[in-house]
């Protein structure tokens, strides 16, 4: 493997060591933890100890020649001062986007060649992360770590333009019945979940926050509208308390304490629910689980996943709509079904 390859590998690789704040990194882990990726991804060796001090040492390196990562070292721990700083985060430059155009023009030629494996989404990745360059101080865009190919990439760099000039576009959508329905969107920030990207932005004119799936866009045409500037939501900060991603107004985050049976303690300490997950008052019959989240679809679909091995009990608003579809779910068994 080229050396620069390499080292650009464990350079992302100690990044993610150090974003994980569920544990402390010694130089040793963080060699150990290099060279097991190294190993599964090249079948390269065991790194040395001195790679890993100057690849810590090259970060911390101002740019262009390193990503000025704040990392820090207490008592032979190694972390990140900045608990928020990645250096997937750090801005692609002209050259680097460049040279990732080249590649993807390159790889276009090849897309026949079906033996060479799926270039296609490979490309479509390419094409997405320079569509959806981070610009300095403009939020547009929220990634998932998979090494799947989300849907949805064609418009991508259509909308990212409308973000960030701030236009207002109508989305045209083909429903199932060759239909086709417009909504006119301010459009905002952009999520990558599930192998899909989805759109944010308010509605016009009913100013509503809305989310649509960018995979069901059909076409998207300009409006000579004045564009209302998004000054409530981020993608960091609206996602950090969200689960899913189904819309709520309100981006305050309250506090939700769950009762879970021990039957699904082991799967929830596995899987959390959330990252703000704590779990607490242990006992024979299980525990009490506390979240702070913003209330919405994705989560009371969450516990209903449960069933009865969940129980809310706190706060009542969530509570009661828990309790309304499982309401609604009983009336359902009772109602005379017609074939």
């Amino acid at each position: 493997m080229p050396a620069h390859k390499s080292k650009n590998f464990r350079f992302r690789i100690i990044d993610e060591c150090l974003r994980d704040t569920s544990r402390l990194w010694s130089l040793d882990d963080l060699i150990s933890e290099v060279s097991r990726k190294l190993t599964d991804e090249f079948n390269v060796e065991k790194v040395s100890r001195r790679s890993i001090q100057y690849d810590i040492a090259l970060m911390r390196e101002k740019q262009p020649v390193g990503y000025n990562a704040p990392i820090v070292c207490f008592d032979g721990k190694y972390s990140y001062s900045d608990k928020d700083f990645s250096i997937k985060n750090m801005q692609l430059s002209k050259p680097d986007i460049d040279n990732l155009t080249e590649v993807a023009t390159t790889l276009k030629q090849y897309k026949q060649y079906t033996h060479l494996g799926d270039i296609t989404k490979l490309i479509e990745k390419i094409e997405a992360i320079i569509a959806i360059n981070p610009q300095p101080d403009s939020l547009i865009a929220s990634f998932e770590s998979t090494k799947k190919i989300a849907k949805g990439v064609s418009w991508l760099k259509q909308i990212v333009e409308a973000i960030c000039q701030k236009h207002v576009i109508e989305l045209s959508f083909k429903e199932k019945d060759d239909n086709v329905s417009h909504i006119v969107l301010h459009p905002y920030f952009l999520k990558e979940f599930n192998n899909e990207w989805y759109l944010y932005g308010l509605q016009d004119p009913s100013y509503k926050f809305i989310m649509v799936p960018v995979s069901e866009i059909a076409a998207i045409s300009p409006q000579i509208i004045t564009f209302i500037e998004n000054e409530k939501y981020t993608p960091e900060n609206y996602f950090k308390h969200l689960i899913g991603i189904s819309p709520e107004e309100s981006t305050k985050p309250v506090n939700v304490t769950l009762k879970v049976s021990a039957d699904i303690l082991p799967t929830l300490k596995k899987c959390p629910i959330h990252p703000s997950q704590t779990i607490n008052d242990m006992g024979i019959d299980g525990a009490l689980v506390d979240l702070k989240v913003i209330i919405n679809k994705d989560l009371t679909e969450t516990i209903l996943k449960y069933g009865s091995n969940i129980k809310v009990e706190a706060p009542d608003k969530l509570r009661k709509a828990v309790l309304a579809e499982l309401k609604a779910a009983y009336e359902a068994y009772f109602q005379l079904s017609l074939f």
